[in-house]
């Protein structure tokens, strides 16, 4: 059996500033959402898509990509993940994981000024449109209110390397809104 790591059951214990990086400079305004701590990132190496060793992962080399155009990247952006617990492959725990966590999340997203969420992946904003009373899409540049402060939140799809099809429609999803993401983050 795997191990797991849940936090999500003493959350009012859980330090503000884990699996929480402030970003720099610009991109403290920006916060990038991801679904779960993964099994060989930064629960393990305490830094955002990195490994123990100091390599960037390739989901921050994707990001960094997509992020590029607007001076920007995976080390000067903010990032959390929605869900503190690291379940590794069983999925199913996230949605009740993900509802434990939601406070944490909420504290994090409030304790700063960020201007831009970017929610990484399906379930992540499957989760986030659940425990916000949304219904944002995949792609889309949507203002989103919670706890009556705003938001302009893009969800876009996971830019994992196992799914280049992801990455393709994340350049589309860039591309699109380029005009919008130089002001949101020039």
């Amino acid at each position: 059996m795997e191990e797991h790591e849940h936090y999500c059951e003493n959350i009012e214990n859980f330090p503000i500033d884990k699996f929480f990086q402030i970003g720099k400079d610009k991109g403290k305004k920006v916060l990038i959402v991801g679904e779960a701590p993964a099994p060989n990132g930064w629960r393990k190496s305490g830094k955002a898509f990195y490994t123990l060793n100091g390599k960037l992962l390739p989901t921050g080399k994707n990001l960094n990509i997509l992020l590029e155009t607007y001076e920007l990247s995976v080390e000067k952006c903010s990032f959390t993940e929605l869900v503190k617990c690291y379940v590794g492959k069983e999925r199913k725990l996230l949605t009740a994981c993900g509802g434990k966590c939601w406070p944490i999340f909420m504290r994090q997203v409030q304790s700063y000024d960020f201007a831009v969420l970017i929610i990484l992946g399906v379930k992540t904003l499957e989760l986030l449109n659940l425990y916000a009373n949304s219904s944002l899409r995949m792609g889309e540049i949507t203002d989103l209110e919670i706890s009556n402060k705003r938001y302009t939140v893009l969800p876009i799809y996971h830019p994992s390397s196992i799914s280049p099809i992801g990455h393709k429609n994340n350049l589309k999803i860039f591309e699109e809104h380029r005009k919008l993401l130089e002001r949101l983050l020039g």
